[in-house]
């Protein structure tokens, strides 16, 4: 009717008709219980990404290029070079990030606070590893 909902709800009130609070409380929770589920597949989704990027950072690693002749040559490496590592380790961190953003939001301010630990605790995790797996070269990198 394209009718605002003040314009409804004053016409309502007028006829002397109830609205129904116990209906869109049940909706408003069943919308939340959605939500959740669907920040739940989400979070999910992220660790899983989380742990591809970290396997990824810490697996053998394949070089391609060329070589003296102009052939195509292949080289696989312990661990992916310092500029390939970061980036594995930054996308690790950025999903975990997303993930613990995630739970904050059913967890409430104590959720919060014990991410932020998480958080740093990784962080320097990821920091030492990046140095002693790069050598001088992950310091290039601002690991």
């Amino acid at each position: 009717m394209e009718w605002s909902v003040g314009t409804i709800t004053n016409h309502a009130q007028r006829l002397g008709l109830p609205f129904d609070r116990e209906a869109t409380r049940a909706a408003t929770n069943a919308r939340q219980v959605d939500l959740t589920a669907l920040r739940q597949r989400e979070i999910e989704g992220a660790l899983e990404l989380a742990q591809e990027a970290r396997q990824r950072a810490l697996n053998r690693y394949e070089l391609t290029g060329f070589d003296h002749l102009g052939n195509i040559a292949t080289r696989t490496v312990r661990r992916p070079p310092a500029r390939e590592f970061k980036d594995f380790t930054t996308a690790h961190s950025s999903a975990m990030s997303t993930v613990l953003k995630l739970h904050q939001v059913d967890a409430g301010d104590e959720g919060r606070e014990n991410a932020k630990g998480l958080l740093k605790t990784l962080g320097e995790a990821m920091t030492a590893a990046a140095r002693e797996l790069g050598g001088d070269d992950a310091d290039e990198y601002g690991s």
